[in-house]
């Protein structure tokens, strides 16, 4: 009996040692392969708006994260509400690890609402994590002509957006269409920071785009009640904006709640990935490396300092989340489609 148990005890060592050795030869492979390379974070929006400021913070602490410490860069590639750099990232960009990008405005949604420009399948992506759910807002000036929703349904607010394919776009005329809003929507600014300068200049009234770039860019401007919160888009009503309320909140109707749900659900947002094809023990390697980071101190003191709310999203969240949008009804869709101008 003691040496059957001895036999087996042994076994079991031998097994560990055995496995333990392969783990630690897959690590050093993955060291071996970033060692001296440069990884690239795309970034699908012009410099200078949320999803940039948050990709040139990340660029500067991942790197001490990944195995072989690679040094990593940012690179915008703006164009169609950031579907083009999605697209060449998916397809085209190479696939051994070295480019992340992170999704932005509705990007995934979009898909599942069949916009034709989009190359990429969702549910195929090798998804590293997310470093928080998204709110989204509508907000304008407190000085404009309308300063809350059902105003706005009587008054025309001028609002400015990335492209027609952006959620910047698609939101205030989504809003227009079920809740007979007059938004009047200009496109063709390259990112947020350009609809805020356009904001300043008096060419349009407000933005419907994500809360946290007010926090991040002009937080000058919500101390000092320069601006008015029509309406938020997330799961829940958001602590900076507790008196304003979410979309689905002015459903009239249990489709419309399930549509509202759609539109302002945003957990992929913000969310990092890289395509399919990537070897497995570079996308663990690169998973663990960004949620390493996104608890590393020195990441998040400059990250808390410039107004980002660190609450990392999984990747198993993530998955989740893109199968449950893929469940709304062929009706539904074709009704947002509509309102959105697709068809």
């Amino acid at each position: 009996m003691t040496q059957k148990l001895f036999s087996a005890t042994a076994a079991l060592l031998a097994a560990g040692i055995v496995f333990n050795a392969a783990t630690a030869r897959a690590a050093d492979a993955v060291a071996d392969f970033y060692k001296g390379k440069t990884v690239t974070i795309y970034v699908g929006l012009a410099a200078g708006g949320l999803y940039s400021n948050f990709a040139q913070i990340l660029s500067r602490h991942i790197n001490r994260h990944i195995p072989g410490n690679p040094n990593v860069i940012v690179q915008h590639q703006p164009g169609a509400g950031g579907m083009i750099a999605t697209n060449a990232v998916y397809n085209t960009l190479p696939k051994d690890g070295t480019v992340l990008i992170g999704l932005n405005g509705g990007m995934t949604k979009r898909v599942v609402l069949g916009e034709p420009s989009a190359r990429f399948d969702p549910r195929q992506w090798n998804w590293l994590g997310g470093w928080n759910e998204t709110v989204n807002d509508c907000t304008v000036w407190s000085n404009a002509p309308a300063t809350t929703l059902e105003q706005a349904k009587t008054t025309e607010v001028i609002i400015g957006a990335n492209d027609t394919g952006n959620a910047t776009y698609t939101t205030p005329m989504t809003i227009n269409y079920f809740l007979g809003t007059k938004f009047k929507v200009v496109p063709g600014y390259g990112g947020g920071a350009q609809v805020r300068l356009a904001m300043e200049r008096g060419e349009v009234h407000g933005f419907c785009g994500q809360f946290e770039g007010w926090k991040s860019v002009k937080p000058e401007w919500l101390k000092e009640g320069r601006l008015a919160h029509l309406v938020q888009l997330a799961s829940k009503r958001s602590a900076d904006m507790p008196n304003t309320p979410l979309l689905s909140e002015f459903a009239r109707n249990d489709e419309e709640a399930r549509i509202f749900e759609f539109i302002q659900s945003g957990l992929d947002d913000r969310a990092m990935v890289v395509a399919p094809g990537v070897p497995a023990d570079r996308v663990a390697a690169l998973r663990k490396a960004y949620m390493d980071t996104l608890a590393d101190k020195e990441f998040l003191a400059e990250a808390n300092g410039q107004q980002f709310e660190i609450n990392p999203v999984t990747a198993d969240e993530l998955k989740a989340f893109v199968e449950r949008i893929y469940t709304l009804s062929p009706d539904s869709i074709a009704k947002i489609r509509k309102a959105q101008g697709v068809d």
